[in-house]
């Protein structure tokens, strides 16, 4: 049975993805600073700790086969609060989980940037091999923190760059600033989705198919996978469009 430690494992992706890898039977150990709370599952095969990752050293990491390091401040508005922290959370606390993850012999690590670090493309179909032009705080140290984990790829470690797209989809630890969500919120709630611009594009990947994609680099042979930056999307639409589409019915609430 193998072990996976999770960082940011109370948030967004993390608290839909460890109950996942519960379900297929790995152990897991989630550490995260708590800040929006914990809807994380009792569960035997979970040990779940209350830590910033800039002190990953007090957690032993002894038999933790595979990271998945989705531990940073989360958006744009809030890298820009404290810039500082921000770097400390992202860049510094990214360094120091390597170290300690090289020193305790753990074999992978997939990291969750962002397709943000692309920047503004032209291009419709935006691709790894184009040049990075990120344009915050927040995209900048994704940025940076690839590069720190390519130097570190060897025989013994294994890292792995994904550069997801807006995640959209449901989760304990819900998240209603991001576009998707925030559309489908006003569409139940106030009947009505108000779109500010509307020909701009936004690629957006749903939360299940991000659970197959972390599932399928856990399985992944190093041959593979090591030191690959992936791309993750799966639709790129005009919010006029999305701005078109019919609003859910309401439930049917009578007894």
């Amino acid at each position: 049975m193998k072990t996976i430690l999770v960082t940011g494992g109370c948030g967004y992706q993390g608290s839909v993805l460890i109950p996942k890898l519960l379900k297929m039977g790995y152990k897991v150990i989630s550490i995260d600073v708590k800040w929006f709370g914990d809807f994380l599952p009792k569960h035997k095969n979970l040990l779940n700790i209350k830590c910033d990752i800039k002190d990953i050293e007090k957690i032993s990491l002894k038999n933790v086969q595979i990271i998945i390091h989705l531990s940073s401040i989360s958006n744009d508005p809030m890298s820009e609060l404290d810039k500082n922290l921000s770097w400390e959370t992202s860049a510094l606390g990214t360094m120091n989980l390597i170290n300690w993850a090289i020193k305790s012999r753990v074999k992978k690590i997939i990291y969750a940037s962002s397709g943000s670090v692309y920047g503004i493309k032209n291009e419709k179909e935006v691709h790894e091999k184009m040049t990075l032009e990120p344009l915050t705080d927040y995209s900048k140290f994704k940025a940076e923190c690839e590069v720190i984990l390519k130097k570190f790829e060897s025989e013994n470690f294994t890292p792995i760059v994904i550069r997801p797209a807006t995640v959209c989809g449901y989760s304990n630890r819900q998240r209603l600033d991001v576009i998707v969500n925030i559309l489908t919120n006003l569409a139940y709630h106030k009947r009505k989705i108000s779109v500010f611009g509307g020909e701009q594009l936004r690629p957006n990947i749903h939360m299940i198919d991000m659970l197959r994609a972390y599932e399928l680099l856990i399985k992944a042979p190093k041959l593979k996978v090591s030191g690959e930056i992936l791309t993750f999307r799966i639709s790129r639409l005009p919010l006029s469009v999305i701005s078109t589409m019919s609003p859910p019915a309401l439930p049917d609430t009578s007894i």
